[in-house]
């Protein structure tokens, strides 16, 4: 989980987000009103300010995997922040369905867009920790499920994630070649840049190793 800034509201919800609450508000049968917020414009807007990642597991978000409009602060628990765009973002299926509409005051699942996640949640490799006596974190993680191998195929990805950093790091820790070194640094750099998948992992990773690369 890597903190986020929020992008510029998107046009067309700029433009018909009074509308569109008040018709969803007066007729929430209505899957057309439901699910105006999946307009190409909105969702392409909030893969963007995520990287293309899932805001919580940092899987890629992409044509197998298109990723699904989260709502903060459940619709259930708040009807008329339904398009609110501060109260949108977006996760992977396997986030989403986990967290559901859970929502509790002072019970929070952490908010990359408003705090500090990252010194909130601690990496142990593929699963996912807290520090102590943050029960948000907690909550978080715990709710989906990240700190256990019941997520089977994303913890393998982010194994195969680990090692792929790890023979980066050998080849550039041992590499006599200065052009060669050179490239994998790039390589490192764009492991870690905010985009890549699983970067707040490898961040946590390279921090941990005690590494003196420059990456600037």
């Amino acid at each position: 989980m890597r903190n986020i800034e929020k992008l510029a509201t998107p046009e067309v919800l700029s433009a018909n987000h009074e509308e569109w609450t008040a018709a969803y508000v007066a007729d929430k049968t209505s899957t057309t009103k439901k699910y105006r917020y999946r307009h190409p414009q909105i969702k392409t807007t909030l893969k963007e300010e995520t990287g293309w990642k899932c805001v919580y597991c940092e899987s890629k978000i992409g044509h197998n995997t298109p990723g699904d409009i989260e709502h903060k602060i459940p619709s259930s628990k708040a009807v008329h922040l339904h398009f609110a765009w501060e109260n949108l973002t977006i996760a992977c299926t396997e986030c989403n369905r986990r967290k559901n509409d859970y929502y509790k005051v002072g019970e929070e699942f952490l908010d990359p867009y408003n705090e500090d996640v990252e010194h909130s949640i601690q990496h142990y490799g593929p699963v996912l920790g807290w520090s102590n006596g943050n029960e948000r974190a907690e909550i978080t993680v715990k709710t989906l499920e990240l700190d256990t191998v019941v997520r089977f195929a994303l913890i393998s990805r982010k194994i195969e994630k680990i090692e792929e950093l790890n023979n980066v790091i050998e080849r550039y820790v041992k590499e006599e070649s200065v052009t060669i070194k050179t490239l994998m640094k790039q390589k490192i750099k764009r492991m870690l840049d905010k985009t890549a998948e699983y970067s707040g992992m490898i961040k946590s990773i390279i921090k941990a190793k005690g590494l003196t690369i420059k990456l600037s």
